[in-house]
């Protein structure tokens, strides 16, 4: 369609999530005499971060089969033992500042709910987490609705009800450029940690709490990182970020910024981005790269032409942006770090706040490429036996596998104030 339109996986420990959490480092009741009774199942995988409806919304395509990004199917997620995650819409501040942005969110939901419908025996829509443990029963992935930059609100908070009231339970605040929440994380204002949270900001965050819809706050600084966590009644996440200490970059995370976020409750998801986790990558490919809209980069955001060719414009933008994405990916596969460089920032999260505060995230359908080891999502099992390898517990990577992304959620979702 067009844009508009050897060691075994011993794992259904994962399925912890399913049934309630245990911190001890054991196995709890219920897992234990599921895990007693049926071995060689998978991990259970909660996704944090990734773009499969959306993708097909903008490139083409179905999820059941593969399209211009094959790394999601919903064959290879199964293979992969995906159990729930969150789709993310995502709109261009280019959208924001052209008053189009509720418009193409709402097509991008319109398009979630019909790919999710057209494989009714392999996936559903979940809002909560009991609706993740019932779709996991029936051998179904779940997926939760979320928007990846919340200028598709364009600044209303009645709109962020009604998204609410369509199945939206996440969403992180900035994306690529500063917008009137908060700045993002390539800030170079107040010595690089960005300005803060703002009072509309402040506002958002205040009504993302009564509503249920958990706080992602991938992208942002430092600053208004440190004002949403102080500023919320309920744990925020952050579902595709980095570690500072291992990786220099901009938008990484300090360790205090870290400790802050898990003092909160929250879970810190290292996804697998190669920029992430990988200095080497890192310096070749964004090093001193200024950030800016994905349509029209650093040029003006204002679009000065026919009102009514902004849709064929935007189209224009969209399919050169593709071309050149493509041409991205091929010259980058030949550097990718690989499961190994992931690990040692796992490592350094765990020593730092414990296995109970990490998660992961692929951000398929966002970036366009992986790590050596885990470049679809039927790979997700390589991250579960290269944890156990490296001398994790069977409980300490079902947590990090998705245990943990999944009790965050219920919760988040459990102490809305509006329920």
């Amino acid at each position: 369609m067009k844009r508009h339109k050897g060691i075994c996986f011993l794992s259904l420990v994962a399925v912890l999530a399913l049934a309630g959490w245990s911190h001890s480092g054991a196995l709890s009741p219920w897992a234990a005499s599921l895990y007693a009774q049926q071995s060689g199942k998978k991990f259970f995988v909660f996704d944090a971060h990734m773009h499969p409806t959306s993708s097909a919304y903008r490139r083409g395509g179905n999820i059941g089969e593969p399209g211009p990004d094959p790394r999601f199917t919903i064959r290879t997620a199964q293979q992969g033992g995906l159990g729930a995650a969150f789709f993310n819409t995502s709109v261009d501040e280019y959208y924001e500042v052209n008053h189009i942005a509720v418009k193409d969110a709402l097509r991008q939901f319109d398009h979630f709910y019909r790919q999710i419908a057209m494989y009714p025996k392999d996936i559903g829509v979940a809002t909560d987490a009991e609706q993740v443990k019932a779709l996991q029963k029936q051998g179904k992935i779940a997926a939760i609705l979320a928007v990846e930059g919340a200028l598709a609100l364009e600044g209303d908070l009645g709109v962020l009800r009604m998204f609410y009231r369509l199945g939206v339970r996440e969403m992180n605040l900035v994306h690529l450029l500063e917008n009137s929440i908060g700045d993002v994380g390539f800030s170079t204002k107040n010595d690089r940690k960005g300005s803060g949270l703002t009072a509309y900001g402040r506002q958002l965050v205040a009504e993302m709490n009564r509503l249920g819809i958990m706080i992602d706050m991938s992208h942002a600084a430092e600053q208004t990182i440190l004002d949403v966590i102080d500023a919320s009644t309920q744990p925020v996440v952050t579902t595709h970020s980095g570690v500072r200490a291992l990786v220099k970059a901009n938008g990484q995370w300090s360790d205090a910024m870290i400790r802050a976020l898990v003092k909160k409750g929250g879970v810190f998801c290292i996804p697998f981005l190669p920029m992430i986790v990988g200095q080497a990558y890192q310096d070749k490919y964004h090093a001193g790269r200024p950030r800016g809209s994905g349509l029209v980069g650093l040029n003006s955001l204002v679009y000065t032409g026919d009102p009514s060719g902004i849709y064929d414009h935007v189209e224009s933008l969209y399919a050169k942006a593709d071309q050149e994405r493509g041409m991205r990916a091929e010259e980058r596969r030949k550097d990718l770090p690989s499961i190994s460089d992931w690990i040692q920032s796992v490592d350094y999260v765990v020593k730092l706040v414990g296995a109970d505060s990490v998660g992961l995230s692929t951000d398929i359908g966002g970036y366009p490429v992986n790590l050596k080891g885990i470049e679809s999502t039927a790979d997700y099992q390589n991250v579960a036996q290269a944890l156990l390898q490296h001398g994790y517990s069977e409980a300490d990577v079902a947590k990090i596998m998705g245990e943990n992304m999944l009790r965050v959620f219920d919760q988040v979702v459990k102490t809305a104030s509006s329920r």
